[in-house]
């Protein structure tokens, strides 16, 4: 697997993460959604006052995810499924890094989460009930 540094595409205005109706969530990190029509997933991050582009280091592999913001390590984790890393980009977005992976082969199946490690160890049919 080759790493994929990418530069931010552009600055937008502030705005909330696009509304659809799939599997999304947060943690202390990060906020997370399945993106409509169901292709991408977006991770977004808060930035720090004063953070600029170059600031910022994203790295997007197929099964792996890095982002670094002024030095400091946010996420490094394995990706639940797989990403196409040549159609996946970061941006800025108001005072936020939006990172946004394109699932591989074009997949349109909803993540239900993003890191393997922010998976549950157990699951009950309201885990499931959105799928049938």
């Amino acid at each position: 697997s080759r790493l994929l540094l990418q530069p931010a595409c552009c600055i937008h205005a502030c705005t909330a993460m696009p509304a659809y109706n799939g599997p999304s969530g947060s943690t202390d990190l990060y906020r997370w959604a399945n993106i409509a029509p169901g292709e991408e997933v977006e991770i977004e991050f808060d930035l720090p006052t004063g953070c600029r582009h170059r600031d910022i280091d994203v790295r997007i592999q197929p099964d792996n995810v890095a982002v670094n913001i002024m030095g400091q390590r946010v996420v490094d984790g394995d990706l639940l499924n797989r990403c196409d890393p040549d159609e996946s980009r970061w941006e800025i977005r108001g005072t936020r890094l939006v990172v946004v992976l394109q699932k591989a082969r074009g997949s349109k199946i909803p993540w239900p989460n993003v890191f393997v490690k922010d998976c549950k160890k157990t699951f009950d049919f309201e885990d499931v009930k959105n799928f049938f």
